[in-house]
């Protein structure tokens, strides 16, 4: 029997939830009734447990297995470009001391207003669009970074003389 990937049976099962409402602009686990999901996973782990998905961990603890496949669903869902809109994931550092100070500072603020009121929604926006830009220079700061090992992989000594200046100032600008 051939093994499909885990990333493989997230989507195909994303795609036989949402059959032609599948939208993949849109993020699919907000596309996801609670039912839709429930069924997800369920599938997941009989994929798993008959062998059809790939898992290389034993499959006799059925509540191990399930636990793996909600957190895996979860990873996928944020990761895959195919399930989260077509965004890069950047994973966000947790580590103390490297919170933005502007997102410390919106926290605190946002504790002195009622979950609910007006201002606390207005602070949650603006945590949530800080956090927006904030994932989106990381990811512009690694497009660059990609870029610029690509570039420095470049012999320009061996391109055409007509492309070896060009080749040169798109290294030496990277």
């Amino acid at each position: 029997m051939s093994q499909i990937s885990q990333k493989e049976a997230v989507v195909n099962e994303v795609k036989v939830a949402l059959g032609s409402n599948f939208n993949t602009s849109l993020p699919a686990k907000s596309q996801l009734n609670k039912d839709q999901l429930i069924v997800l996973k369920n599938n997941i782990i009989s994929g798993i447990t008959n062998g059809s998905i790939s898992f290389n961990k034993d499959t006799n603890d059925i509540k191990k297995v399930a636990l793996y496949v909600s957190g895996m669903v979860s990873n996928h869902f944020r990761k895959a470009k195919e399930l989260n809109g077509g965004s890069i994931y950047a994973a966000q550092s947790t580590g103390r001391g490297s919170r933005d100070s502007q997102v410390s500072e919106l926290s605190k603020l946002l504790k002195t207003f009622n979950e609910g009121s007006e201002e606390h929604n207005q602070v949650i926006e603006a945590i949530a669009l800080r956090k927006t830009t904030l994932a989106n220079e990381k990811a512009e700061l690694l497009k660059s970074k990609k870029k610029k090992k690509e570039l420095s992989t470049i012999d320009t000594s061996i391109l055409p003389e007509g492309l070896k200046e060009l080749a040169n100032s798109l290294v030496n600008n990277a």
